[in-house]
């Protein structure tokens, strides 16, 4: 089954998808601008953590250095006087073992500065056999003989005391192997919270990407709604066009390109029309130039002798009658100007049918839903009596049905006559052809083409296929 595109559907489906992909887009640019935002205060981190970690690590190397060449009996001596000089943020202390200490989970930056202190040490007092670097929190940082925390010395121990680093960030304790002795020595690392690791994409900050996302989108589908009106209108008025429906000059609005469009649109209507007003009246003065003269030559031939010549001329007045009468069916039958109406199909066919059924042949309707389109009832009606006649003339019996598609209504006429080959199913939608290919009065070859033209003037579409068992199968596809 072919599915039927209504034009005046795409402005709808245009702006859908615009709305869905510049959704998206705007979306996706927020979080790839997060992403990216992310990674450059990473690398700013980054930067500021190497520079802080060589300056405290060469801070530390001198310390180490200072003490490694003081006499053993000097070291505590130093000590004590730089303790009565009170907290600094750099606190160092000769302790009779190694002290363990409960670290802090390693991340990328915490490894980064371990590495940084490590280089800039070595690089002054070369490589240091069993040194550890480890990083703590302030609260969890113990000291002298590893049963103390420095939380929880008293206040005339505050002078041993490192200053408390007001945020989060760690402890840098390095702990080393000085003769029989353990140096330790901590430091806060500025602004190092970062190595606990932090949520960058926090909560405040997704609702944030969000609230930016929804009100850019807003203004861009005010943007865009502005832009896509005209089209929309102009896609409706496209769609009465070939309708065959008379139309008004439309306003010329919106960007240049659009009332460009728009003017060029209003040019072509009018074009349109007034080669259809031509026609109608070109039709209507061969019909009535040819009618006259027709109709004297018929007289005068009625009063020959009969015989062969007055049989002969009769047929082809009788021809040139059919011709000028099916050239004017095309006109009313195909571009007849009435006002469209909601039509019953169902009603319609049912009507239709019950007339036919005096013949005494076969007439099957089958319509169970309500099937309902706006249309011209004349022209309609017109169409559906050209094929059940056909149906019935040609395979003297039909079966009508019909259902609701999406998006469009079904209507199948069929037969069980001789049916048609794939040449002829295109061919009898030409003018004046006929399997025959001889004119009657009944069958001009009209019949096929004005409902085809009738179709299409109603936005529809016409098919003939092969019906299993044989016969035809005309189907008639409505927009719904």
């Amino acid at each position: 089954m072919k599915n039927l595109i209504i034009d005046w559907m795409l402005p709808k489906t245009i702006a859908a998808r615009m709305a869905s992909a510049l959704f998206t887009g705007i979306l996706v640019a927020q979080l790839l601008g997060t992403l990216l935002w992310i990674e450059q205060l990473k690398s700013s981190e980054r930067n500021r953590l190497v520079d802080v970690s060589q300056s405290m690590g060469s801070r530390i190397g001198q310390t180490v250095e200072f003490f490694g060449k003081l006499p053993d009996q000097y070291r505590h001596i130093v000590l004590d006087q730089l303790r009565d000089m009170g907290g600094t943020r750099f606190f160092v202390s000769i302790n009779d073992k190694y002290i363990n200490l409960d670290e802090i989970v390693e991340t990328e930056f915490s490894l980064l500065v371990r590495k940084k202190i490590k280089e800039s040490m070595f690089a002054q007092t070369g490589v240091i056999p069993g040194m550890q670097i480890q990083f703590v929190d302030f609260d969890n940082l113990k000291i002298l003989s590893g049963d103390n925390l420095m939380v929880d010395l008293p206040p005339k121990w505050k002078r041993f005391a490192l200053l408390e680093p007001g945020d989060s960030s760690p402890i840098a304790v390095v702990q080393l192997p000085i003769g029989k002795e353990w140096m330790y020595l901590a430091a806060v690392i500025p602004k190092g919270e970062v190595m606990l690791g932090i949520e960058w994409l926090t909560t405040e900050r997704i609702i944030s990407l969000t609230v930016v996302s929804i009100i850019v989108l807003l203004v861009t589908l005010i943007f865009v709604r502005w832009i896509i009106m005209p089209f929309k209108l102009l896609a409706n008025q496209a769609d009465l066009l070939g309708k065959g429906r008379k139309l008004r000059q439309l306003p010329e609005h919106g960007s240049k390109e659009m009332k460009t469009t728009i003017k060029a649109f209003n040019a072509m209507a009018r074009r349109i029309q007034k080669f259809i007003s031509e026609r109608e009246q070109s039709y209507a003065s061969i019909s009535h130039d040819l009618k006259t003269p027709i109709t004297r030559a018929r007289l005068r031939v009625e009063n020959l002798e009969d015989g062969e010549m007055k049989d002969n001329l009769i047929r082809d007045l009788d021809y040139l009658d059919t011709m000028v009468k099916g050239s004017l069916q095309v006109m009313t039958d195909g571009t007849i100007y009435e006002n469209s109406k909601s039509i019953d199909l169902g009603d319609m066919l049912n009507v239709l049918t019950s007339k036919e059924k005096i013949s005494g042949l076969p007439v099957i309707l089958d319509i169970q839903d309500k099937l309902t389109i706006k249309g011209r009832p004349l022209a309609i009606e017109r169409l559906f009596c050209n094929l059940i006649n056909n149906a019935l003339t040609y395979g003297k019996g039909v079966e009508i049905s019909g259902e609701r598609l999406e998006g469009e209504i079904l209507i199948k006429i069929m037969d069980r006559g001789p049916g048609l080959s794939d040449a002829e199913k295109i061919n009898v939608f030409e003018p004046y052809y006929r399997i025959e290919h001889n004119i009657s009065k009944n069958h001009s070859g009209l019949g096929l083409s004005i409902a085809r033209n009738i179709v299409n003037i109603h936005g529809g579409e016409i098919e003939l296929k092969d019906r299993k068992g044989g016969g035809l199968t005309v189907e008639v596809y409505f927009p719904s």
